[in-house]
């Protein structure tokens, strides 16, 4: 699968994902969630609306500190952050209480974050009986509730671990769901989603360069409000540009 030529500017639905995609049980629409369908990362939202909350664990905070920096360097990778924070933020916390804040959380998330021109797309998409995935690195704990208000029939995200006593451990159960490792779930998804192999037609949306293996895997991709990496890479790869603008 590779993407299609050209070049569009719009925050409404655009010739591509218009209904000449071909039978709608083989269409996949694939779509990111942080800066796609929302204005910004989730994961950080969830997280520091969480410490706001919870002042208390600020003194966990220093390593946290240190990952971070670390990451700036590139002497620490995504997923090595996402843990640092996990276990200076969250670490040790119950299911209960995750609950209770995700709670908090999803709904101000759906009304403050989400992108009315996404839901717009997304919705297309679901009138015409496409497959929707969303796929994100963005945790589960928030992903798979916004995806279930969003209308997304499967999920692609990094999942925490918990301990035998139910609380979070501080580490990622399977893979960060970022760049190839996401492209290679999507990938096993559509094959189990196909009703023969390559059958499907797949449109992916994302607004970052680490989603560019997955938008040059795609039949059909597009950047949405692309970073700067990713809008180099749609100019001279010819992937279609689109403005969905702000909630």
């Amino acid at each position: 699968m590779s993407t299609s030529p050209g070049s569009t500017s719009s925050s409404s639905p655009s010739p591509s994902t218009s209904s000449g995609l071909g039978k709608a049980d083989e269409t996949i629409a694939v779509f990111d969630l942080d800066g796609t369908a929302t204005t910004r990362d989730t994961t950080t939202a969830y997280l520091l609306g969480y410490l706001r909350r919870h002042p208390r664990r600020l003194g966990r905070c220093p390593r946290l500190a240190v990952s971070i920096a670390g990451f700036a360097a590139g002497l620490v990778d995504n997923a090595g952050v996402k843990r640092a924070a996990l276990q200076a933020i969250l670490g040790g916390v119950s299911r209960e209480e995750i609950e209770a804040w995700t709670g908090n959380f999803v709904p101000w998330c759906l009304k403050a974050l989400v992108r009315p021109a996404a839901r717009a797309r997304i919705a297309v998409h679901a009138d015409a009986g496409h497959h929707l995935i969303l796929a994100s690195a963005s945790l589960d704990l928030h992903v798979l509730p916004i995806a279930q208000a969003l209308g997304f029939a499967e999920v692609i995200c990094t999942k925490v671990a918990w301990t035998d006593q139910g609380t979070i451990s501080g580490d990622l159960d399977g893979h960060n769901m970022r760049a190839d490792k996401k492209l290679a779930a999507v990938q096993g998804m559509v094959a189990l989603i196909e009703s023969e192999p390559r059958s499907a037609t797949v449109i992916a949306y994302s607004d970052h360069h680490a989603d560019l293996p997955l938008l040059r895997w795609a039949d059909q991709a597009v950047a949405v409000n692309p970073t700067r990496r990713l809008a180099a890479a749609a100019a001279i790869e010819g992937i279609p540009v689109e403005d969905w603008g702000h909630p």
